[in-house]
């Protein structure tokens, strides 16, 4: 009886140990600088500009910053994303029903479809183990470009580098 009562105690206690996150992350991001950015066009003499892993972390911690609130009662905490290509790689701290904190792996994939960006989950693990698409499921978060921009500048093209983004510019009329 006593076995049974500390398998039935200290099971849970033992999971929610390894679910816990075990680095602090939030979502906080600072705005891309566009005037830093124009003059990185003026001097590479080229219609493009390079949105480091960093910006990307920026942009895309914004868009979940405002997507906090997800299904089945999660809750993003926050954040630390990871630039691979057109693939995303995200540390997350969720919390669960407001009281179980989580460590999660989400990963996404990114792509243009002009004139939006999209940042589409692909999939979920916590500690290793894939959790089904049932269970946390992202919709895809869709955010033009185009909006940090200044006027009369368009996006021609946007190329998925190994740690970067290559936006390709184009002057509108």
């Amino acid at each position: 009886m006593i076995i049974l009562l500390v398998v039935i105690i200290g099971a849970p206690m033992f999971i929610i140990w390894q679910v816990k996150p075990t680095e602090a992350l939030n979502l906080d991001y600072k705005e891309i600088s566009i005037p830093s950015k124009i003059a990185e066009i003026v001097k590479s003499r080229k219609l493009e500009v390079q949105l480091t892993e960093q910006d990307i972390n920026d942009l895309v911690k914004k868009q979940l910053a405002e997507h906090q609130v997800l299904p089945h009662d999660f809750r993003l905490e926050g954040a630390k994303l990871t630039l691979n290509g057109s693939n995303l790689e995200a540390d997350l701290n969720l919390r669960w029903h407001d009281k179980l904190p989580i460590s999660a792996k989400m990963m996404f994939t990114l792509a243009y479809h002009s004139p939006n960006m999209s940042i589409q989950h692909v999939s979920t693990s916590v500690k290793g183990t894939k959790i089904p698409s049932e269970w946390l499921h992202l919709d895809p978060i869709v955010f033009s470009i185009e909006d940090h921009l200044p006027l009369l500048i368009g996006v021609k093209n946007v190329v998925f580098e190994e740690k970067a983004v290559v936006v390709q510019l184009k002057a509108l009329r």
